[in-house]
């Protein structure tokens, strides 16, 4: 009577550089979450000047936009994807101790052996 099959499964399209994609969607995630924070210090003590805070929030912006964009090129497998991120993975090494380890494994991803075209 009824027809108890299941509907067919899509196949899951993996994308080039799923890893080193996800790295740098990470990182952005976890500077947004500390830009937070730091507007909500800010918030309750004012210690810093409306400049200075404009300032922090363009440069942090500028790192979490740089990041989001290497996200998108690495996951195409494009060479300028491969730049950005060892130029991005070479900076979040500055950032212990997560910053650190996301940067060392963003570098291994993007040697020419794990590199996906």
């Amino acid at each position: 009577m009824l027809n108890n099959k299941l509907p067919p499964l899509y196949p899951h399209l993996k994308s080039k550089n799923e890893t080193l994609s996800l790295i740098h969607g990470i990182y952005a995630g976890i500077l947004s979450c500390a830009l937070a924070v730091v507007f909500y210090l800010e918030y309750q003590q004012q210690t810093m000047s409306m400049v200075e805070i404009s300032v922090l929030c363009a440069g942090i912006g500028l790192f979490i936009a740089l990041n989001i964009v290497a996200c998108l090129k690495v996951k195409k497998g494009a060479n300028q994807g491969l730049i950005l991120s060892r130029i991005l993975a070479v900076l979040m090494l500055l950032s212990f101790p997560i910053g650190t380890l996301l940067g060392a494994f963003a570098l291994w991803k993007s040697l020419k052996s794990q590199w996906e075209v």
